[in-house]
This record gives C-alpha cells, sequence and structure tokens, in this order.
C-alpha cells in the first residue's frame, strides 16, 4: 500500500473515530449524572484530572522510540525493530512503577483533595480503580509503535473506536441498571485491556518475527540518543502542561471562581474541536518521518507549504466559524448567565487559531525528531506566559488572560520554529516563514471583523436561526477572501487537483 494511500486511511479513521468517540462520551457523562449525581461526576472529573498528570511519566518515550523506528520499518530489519521493541517494554515496565509509586503517594492526600463528599463508596476504592485504568494503559501498548511507524495507525484507532463503542453500551447499561458506580470504573478498565490485547494479538499476527525471543540488545548510540530526545519532550511535555493549565489558575487566583466557571464551558467547546482537528495532523506525523527518510529541502519545503495551506484553510475557517457561533450556543446550552463579552470571544477564538496553526510546523518538528535542541523554549513559553497573564489580568481582565497566552505563543512563532525547523528541514529564511505567519494572521483578523459586522444585526433573533445563519455567514466569508487571496496558488491548485482526481 502506498504511503499516501495509508495517510489517507490514518486520517479518515483518525478523525470519525475520534468524532464518534466524542459523542459517545457526552452520552455517558450524561447518564453518569442523572443516574448517580453531581457528587459522583465531580469526583469522577477530579480523579480524571489527577490520574491525566500522571501520564506525564511517560516522558515522550513512545515518541523517541517511534522517531527510531521508520528506517528499520522502511528496510524491514527485523532485528533493529524488536530490539527496539523490547526497550520500549523495559520502559514502559519502568514507568508503570513510577506511576504505581506516584500513585500510592497521593492516597495519602485523597481526604485533602476530595473534602467533605458524601457519597455510599468509598473514595479510596474509586481512587484505586482510577489507578488501575491509569497502569492498564501500558498493558501490551508497546507494540503499538510499530503500527505507527508503519503507518498503520489505523489498525488501533479502528481497534480502539470498537471496544470503546461497546465499552460505553456496557457503561450506560451498568448505571442504568444497577446505578452502580465501582462496576462502571471495572468496566472501563477493562475495555482498555481488551483492545491493547486485541492490537498485540494483530501484530503478532501480521509481524510474527515480534514472537522471537532471542533479541539482540538495543545499540549503544540509539539508547544515548533516545535519551537526549526524552530529556527534550520531558521539557516540551511540562512547558505545555503549564502553558494550558496557567490560564484556569490565573483566571480563579485573580478573577475568581465564577469568571472560572464561564471559562469551562468555553473551554470544552474549544478544546473538544481543537482535538478533533489535530487528530488529522497527528496522523501525518509518521507518513512525514517516513517522507524524511528520502527528500531533499526543496521537497520537504514543498509537502509542507501544502500541509501548512491546509492547516491554515481548516483552522481559519473553524475560527471564523466559532467566532459567529458561540455566544448563541453557550446561550442554548447554558443561558445567557454564562456568557463571555464579545471581547474575551474575540480573543479565545484568536488563541484557538495560533495555537491550532502549530500543527504543521509540529508536524514536522516531531518527525525529524527535533526535541533536544529547542528544550528551553516551552519552559520560556510557559513562564511568560504566565507573568503576562497576571499583568493583564490585572489590567484588562478576563480578556487579559488570553492575551498573555496570545502573546507567549510569540516565543514559537518568532523564535523556535523558524530557527529549530523552518531553516535546518526546508532551507526556509527567517524573514520568509514570519512574513507569512504574519500574513495569514492578519487575513483571519480582517474576516472575523467582516464577521462581526456582518453577523450584528442577527443579535435579536431567534437563537437557533441565528446560530446557523451567522455560522453559514462566516463560512461563506471566509471562503470568499479566501478565495480572492488563495485561488490561484499552487497549493489549493493541489488539492483541487486531488478532488477532481478522486471524482
Amino acid at each position: 500500500m502506498r504511503r499516501t494511500r495509508k495517510s489517507f486511511y490514518n486520517v479518515i479513521t483518525s478523525v470519525v473515530t475520534y468524532a464518534g468517540m466524542l459523542v459517545t462520551a457526552f452520552a455517558v457523562q450524561k447518564a453518569l449524572v442523572e443516574t448517580m449525581g453531581s457528587d459522583y461526576n465531580g469526583i469522577n472529573g477530579l480523579f480524571s484530572s489527577i490520574i491525566s498528570m500522571m501520564s506525564l511519566a511517560d516522558l515522550g518515550i513512545g515518541t523517541a522510540i517511534i522517531y527510531h523506528m521508520y528506517r528499520p520499518v522502511a528496510e524491514k530489519d527485523r532485528e533493529k525493530i524488536n530490539a527496539l521493541l523490547r526497550f520500549y517494554k523495559r520502559c514502559y515496565i519502568g514507568i508503570s512503577g513510577v506511576v504505581l509509586l506516584i500513585g500510592i503517594a497521593v492516597v495519602f492526600f485523597l481526604p485533602l483533595l476530595v473534602g467533605n463528599v458524601e457519597i455510599p463508596d468509598s473514595i479510596y476504592l474509586i481512587y484505586v480503580l482510577f489507578l488501575a485504568d491509569c497502569l492498564s494503559s501500558y498493558f501490551l501498548a508497546y507494540k503499538k509503535s510499530l503500527l505507527y511507524a508503519d503507518l498503520m495507525n489505523y489498525i488501533p484507532d479502528a481497534i480502539y473506536f470498537l471496544v470503546y463503542m461497546v465499552q460505553n453500551a456496557l457503561q450506560i447499561y451498568v448505571l442504568a441498571a444497577f446505578q452502580n458506580y465501582i462496576l462502571f470504573l471495572i468496566v472501563k478498565t477493562m475495555g482498555k485491556c481488551v483492545s491493547n490485547l486485541l492490537i498485540s494479538l494483530y501484530i503478532r499476527k501480521k509481524y510474527p518475527f515480534t514472537a522471537e525471543k532471542s533479541v539482540s540488545p538495543i545499540e549503544k548510540e540509539v539508547r544515548e540518543d533516545i535519551v537526549t530526545k526524552v530529556k527534550g519532550l520531558l521539557c516540551h511535555k511540562l512547558g505545555r502542561m503549564l502553558v494550558t493549565g496557567s490560564d484556569s489558575i490565573v483566571l480563579t487566583g485573580v478573577l475568581g471562581i465564577r469568571v472560572m466557571s464561564l471559562y469551562t464551558n468555553y473551554h470544552l467547546v474549544i478544546s473538544g474541536i481543537m482535538a478533533l482537528l489535530n487528530k488529522i495532523f497527528e496522523t501525518l506525523t509518521n507518513s512525514v518521518g517516513n517522507f524524511l527518510l528520502d527528500s531533499d529541502q526543496e521537497r520537504r519545503l514543498d509537502i509542507y507549504r501544502k500541509i501548512d495551506f491546509i492547516n491554515f484553510w481548516f483552522f481559519g475557517c473553524v475560527a471564523a466559524g466559532m467566532y459567529a457561533v458561540l455566544q448563541p450556543l453557550i446561550t442554548l446550552w447554558m443561558g445567557e448567565d454564562f456568557l463571555f463579552d464579545k471581547t474575551v470571544v474575540f480573543v479565545l477564538v484568536v488563541s484557538f487559531y495560533l495555537e491550532g496553526m502549530r500543527a504543521s510546523v509540529n508536524t514536522f518538528k516531531e518527525a525529524a525528531g527535533i526535541f533536544h535542541e529547542d528544550r528551553r523554549i516551552p519552559i520560556i513559553e510557559s513562564v511568560t506566559n504566565l507573568a503576562v497573564s497576571i499583568v493583564l489580568a490585572k489590567l484588562l481582565g478576563t480578556a487579559g488572560v488570553f492575551l498573555g497566552t496570545i502573546i507567549s505563543t510569540a516565543v514559537s512563532y518568532l523564535y523556535s520554529y523558524p530557527k529549530y525547523v523552518c531553516k535546518p528541514l526546508f532551507g526556509m529564511t527567517y524573514g520568509r516563514y514570519v512574513a507569512m505567519t504574519v500574513k495569514r494572521l492578519a487575513v483571519l483578523l480582517v474576516i472575523l471583523g467582516i464577521t462581526e459586522y456582518c453577523t450584528a444585526a442577527m443579535e435579536q433573533w431567534n437563537l437557533w436561526a441565528r446560530l446557523l445563519c451567522a455560522g453559514t455567514s462566516a463560512v461563506i466569508i471566509f471562503h470568499v477572501i479566501f478565495l480572492m487571496l488563495y485561488g490561484r496558488s499552487r497549493e489549493f491548485c493541489y488539492y483541487i487537483g486531488l478532488l477532481k482526481n478522486k471524482g
């Protein structure tokens, strides 16, 4: 199967399965609240957050391993593949041990974290089940790296999706029939174990050489390079966690819990859309990793421009539509009392766009294994974000918090990306990259301004009519300006050509 076809399958499968999982997750959440009440929902959210922070223990080892697996997979070097898989397995055993120790330590702070919550089930038993669910995610998970390096992401995605659907159906049944939260968590843990087991069986059948007992140790230079990349990835993971988490801390600490409760609703919508779109570009990383093995700077630049173009097309269009529909959507869902003013929405949408436009650069960055070189950048960005957001929150209020996040992105856009990615991989000059980035941001700002002008008259309309008409108008406005500016570009003609060939 050709690389392009595999990439296409990966993108389609990833987007479709994630969208389906997102919808059913809302159904499970609704069932949980209706059958078990808000206290259980709060416990579920709290322990989910604690466990998700523990997942940082991975430290990006999987990403570094997959980077080193591209060439052995392309060359069908079974000995090196098995060596990497065994090394990855040992790493995961160590990781699960670290997670277990951290998990045990957290047990002593549970009363402090949970507070006064009266539920019939033991919070210690619930927490242990959450911890078991986290540890089960490492069960046979290391084998997935082989499928990712071989551009077969669609296999684990499809398996996860099918198991997840069955799991969610069972969870809803358990809640409705027994109103048993403990059994609900057990079903969730079993779902992860089953999906990883099925993936492992598939790999055993497709790659029978992975069952060989005699495996050579990993090469010293490869191990050292993995360690170097993991150190860099740790900085990136911690930095991104601080950037994404500091807004909530500043909102609560400076402006109060009421503002935070408003932001939670907007964040749920924005982060869900962001995750769905990012799935497209995440699946391209392994394809780009294969492509970088046998390409020169000119070919890399050509592919990058095409990916960056579609990145702008997607995120620019969604940002315009989001700006138009967020207010009526939140009003329909939660009511007018849960609305931010339009200035805050504008800043949130611009922040969403800038975060989304990282995808094309990061696709090449991760595929090329550029983790160590720019390891300090995420830390600098996170510190800048925290400091600027606190100052602007006191000066400008809620909008200032998210404006601080936008300003902190300049560290990546104006320094890190042109220096560590675009110059070495594509031969792109600093001025060329920055000019292209600033021009597209300016185009988006103009589109948002026109959208605001054209939809202002809809403020008093029926909410459903406003939602539909404002969203449609925003998408049309975006594409009119987009086609005027880029309709004759080489990248646009390339994608139109692809559509015609498919037809």
